[in-house]
C-alpha cells in the first residue's frame, strides 16, 4: 500500500480542524484531509455567533456561571474557565485574519448579557470562509478534499497515522504522522431529525473508539427547540438569536406557554425549552416561532439568510408563524481529552464537537460551540512544538 508521511495530519475542515492547521503550521508541515469539500462542515451552517466577554460591563464570572447553569453543573469547571478567559483572544484571532463582526453584540438563550459576537445571521459561513482563505494560502498546509479517513493505525499503543481513501481516484493509502488530529464534527446523521449537515456521521468518534480511545458523556445530546418542521421541507435551523431579539414560541392557540416552565421563557436554556415542548406535545399541542410583531424591514435587514431560506421553503418570517419542532443539534460528549486535546491514545488528538473537553456539561450554552473550536486549537500541545 502506498504511504506518505507528515508531521501533523488533520482530519476535518470545520472551525477546529482549520484553526488547528493554522496553529500547527508554525511547527511543521500539515496535511488536512476532508471527505467532501472544505466548505462542507457544520461550522458553515452555524447561524448564531461566538460568545465572548468584550463589553466592560460584562464579566468572565457571568459567562462562566451561565455556561455552568446551562450545563446543569456537569461541566468541567477548569475547562469552562479556560474557554471563557480565552474567548476575547479567539475573537481577536479571527479579526486578525480579516473577519469582520457586527458592532452590536446579541443575546441568546441562557446568557445574562449581550455577548454574542456575530456577522449578520450567518456567522459560521463567514468564519469558515475566513479560515479557508488563510489555510489555502499557507505554504505549509496541504489540502486534500474528497479524502476519507477509514482507520487509525497504531504501533506499540501509539497512533502513527491512518488509512485513507481518495474517493475521486478510488484508491486507498496510508498517511503516517507524528500527530493525528480528529476534528470531524458530530453525530447528527445518526438521528432521523437533525440540524447537522450530511457529513456529520460520527466518523472520527467511531474510528477513535475502534482504536481504543476513551469516550465520555456520550449520553449528553443537545436538541435545538426552534427547527422548521413542515412536510417535505428540510429541518432548517432558526437561530437562537431570533429569540434574543424577541421571537415568541407559541402553540396553535397563540399562547406563550414557556412562562409556565421557566422565568426566562424563550431565553431559557435549550434543553429546558425542549422539555417544555415535549410535555406540551403530550397534551396535543404543536408549536410555532412567531416574529411577526417585529418591524419587517429590520427583520429582512438583520436576518437575511433566514428570511431568504424560509421564503424558499414557502414561509415569510415577517408575516407567518413558522411551524417548529426540536431536532438533534449537538453532541456535548465525545472523545475524552484534556485541555490540550490529548486523548487516551498517545499521538491521537481531538478537538471541536468530536472532543469532550467538559466545557458543555449536560447541555451546551448557545454560541459556545464555535468558541470551543477556536479556543482549544489556538495553542497546540507542547510536545508537538
Amino acid at each position: 500500500m502506498e504511504s506518505s508521511s507528515v508531521k501533523f495530519l488533520v482530519i476535518g475542515s470545520g472551525i477546529a480542524g482549520l484553526n488547528f492547521a493554522l496553529s500547527a503550521s508554525k511547527y511543521g508541515n500539515v496535511l488536512l484531509i476532508t471527505k467532501k469539500r472544505l466548505i462542507d462542515s457544520a461550522t458553515a451552517k452555524a447561524q448564531g455567533g461566538i460568545a465572548a466577554v468584550l463589553d466592560p460591563n460584562d464579566s468572565f464570572a457571568s459567562h462562566i456561571k451561565d455556561t455552568l447553569v446551562a450545563g446543569h453543573f456537569k461541566n468541567k469547571k477548569s475547562a469552562v474557565e479556560y474557554l471563557v478567559k480565552n474567548a476575547p483572544r479567539a475573537i481577536a484571532r479571527l479579526e486578525s485574519l480579516g473577519m469582520k463582526f457586527d458592532k452590536k453584540a446579541r443575546r441568546e438563550g441562557g446568557h445574562s448579557f449581550f455577548r454574542v459576537a456575530h456577522a449578520g445571521d450567518n456567522t459560521g459561513a463567514i468564519v469558515e470562509k475566513t479560515l479557508i482563505k488563510a489555510v489555502s494560502k499557507n505554504p505549509d498546509i496541504e489540502i486534500r478534499e474528497h479524502t476519507k479517513a477509514i482507520k487509525i493505525i497504531k504501533k506499540n499503543g501509539q497512533a502513527i497515522g491512518i488509512i485513507a481513501h481518495d474517493e475521486q481516484k478510488n484508491c486507498t493509502y496510508e498517511i503516517r504522522a507524528k500527530a493525528v488530529i480528529l476534528a470531524t464534527g458530530g453525530i447528527g446523521q445518526k438521528f432521523k431529525n437533525t440540524t447537522n449537515p450530511k457529513i456529520s456521521e460520527g466518523d472520527g468518534i467511531d474510528m477513535a473508539s475502534s482504536a481504543g480511545a476513551s469516550l465520555k458523556d456520550m449520553q449528553y445530546i443537545q436538541f435545538h427547540p426552534t427547527v422548521l418542521f413542515a412536510p417535505k421541507k428540510p429541518r432548517f435551523l432558526l437561530t437562537e438569536t431570533l429569540r434574543g431579539e424577541g421571537a415568541k414560541i407559541i402553540n396553535e392557540n397563540h399562547e406563550q406557554f414557556l412562562k409556565k416552565y421557566h422565568p426566562l421563557a424563550e431565553l431559557a436554556p435549550r434543553d429546558i425549552i425542549c422539555n417544555a415542548m415535549w410535555k406540551e406535545e403530550k397534551k396535543g399541542h404543536h408549536f410555532f416561532l412567531d416574529f411577526t410583531h417585529k418591524d419587517s424591514k429590520k427583520t429582512k435587514k438583520d436576518f437575511p439568510y433566514i428570511y431568504k431560506n424560509l421564503k424558499k421553503y414557502g414561509f415569510d418570517l415577517t408575516k407567518d408563524s413558522i411551524p417548529i419542532a426540536p431536532a438533534q443539534h449537538y453532541l456535548c460528549g465525545g472523545i475524552a481529552v484534556d485541555l490540550s486535546g490529548r486523548t487516551s491514545i498517545p499521538g491521537l488528538y481531538a478537538y471541536g464537537e468530536t472532543a469532550r473537553t467538559g466545557v458543555h456539561g449536560a447541555n451546551r450554552l448557545a454560541s459556545n460551540s464555535l468558541l470551543e473550536g477556536l479556543v482549544f486549537t489556538m495553542d497546540i500541545p507542547k510536545e508537538l512544538r
